[in-house]
């Protein structure tokens, strides 16, 4: 096997935010020493990436501080990134910086639920409406969105704006034929258990997810203070727990 070997190298500071209104006021537990709500948006966190030009990227932030009951002042976006990568570009110096970024909505009404911004023109979506983990730019340049809630699909324009109604996709035989490589049915993964029902990394969460027919359970490890490994996705506790981080 060859080895593999990085080329070049870029961080995105955590204290980075966009502009628009103040988030985080939802936030229980630890912040480390950051002052909450937030001024602005946080921008980092991202769990999707596509190509945007030559030298930039298109980066989808999460659905905000890890559930739903935190996230509602959290606005979901994709942003515009532009590494410098320091070791592969001319003059790269391990920066980035933003230039700009998609925010998504539903100002046509699609959703047929309640979201927080329901009383609004614009119905800015936030990571209390939809867990957004993927994207995909099409071919006549509208966005497919996968997110865990639901889970659902979720097409917008290039603007932002939400097509059509959210499309369910349930995890049952005979929903959709999905070709795999070597023609097997596919594996289902447990993305921390069921969490779209249950708090994460929790036993129930893992058991319920066993009953759904997962294949396998994927949870994440983070190291206490001293030493010992949990399962968790971020070192809060107050999510799940009623330690105090």
């Amino acid at each position: 096997m060859a080895d593999t070997v990085l080329k070049g190298f870029a961080s995105l500071p955590a204290d980075t935010f966009a502009s628009g209104p103040p988030s985080g006021a939802f936030i229980t537990g630890s912040t480390n020493d950051r002052p909450v709500p937030f001024l602005g948006q946080p921008v980092q966190g991202f769990s999707g990436v596509q190509i945007a030009d030559d030298s930039t990227f298109w980066f989808l932030s999460d659905n905000g501080y890890g559930a739903k009951t935190n996230s509602a002042d959290y606005l979901l976006r994709i942003h515009q990134v532009d590494p410098s990568f320091r070791g592969f570009e001319v003059g790269g110096d391990g920066s980035v910086s933003l230039s700009g970024f998609i925010q998504l909505a539903d100002p046509d009404q699609k959703i047929p639920f309640k979201i927080v911004n329901e009383g609004t023109s614009e119905r800015n979506l936030t990571g209390a409406d939809f867990d957004v983990e993927s994207f995909v730019i099409a071919a006549d340049g509208t966005l497919w969105v996968g997110e865990e809630f639901g889970p659902y699909l979720l097409h917008f324009d290039a603007s932002g704006k939400l097509l059509d109604a959210p499309i369910p996709t349930p995890n049952y035989p005979g929903f959709a034929q999905l070709n795999t490589l070597n023609g097997q049915p596919p594996l289902v993964l447990g993305h921390r258990g069921a969490s779209g029902e249950l708090p994460e990394h929790t036993l129930e969460a893992y058991k319920l997810a066993i009953l759904r027919g997962a294949d396998f359970i994927e949870p994440d490890l983070v190291a206490t203070k001293d030493g010992v490994l949990i399962a968790r996705h971020e070192p809060i506790l107050g999510g799940t727990t009623d330690v105090a981080c």
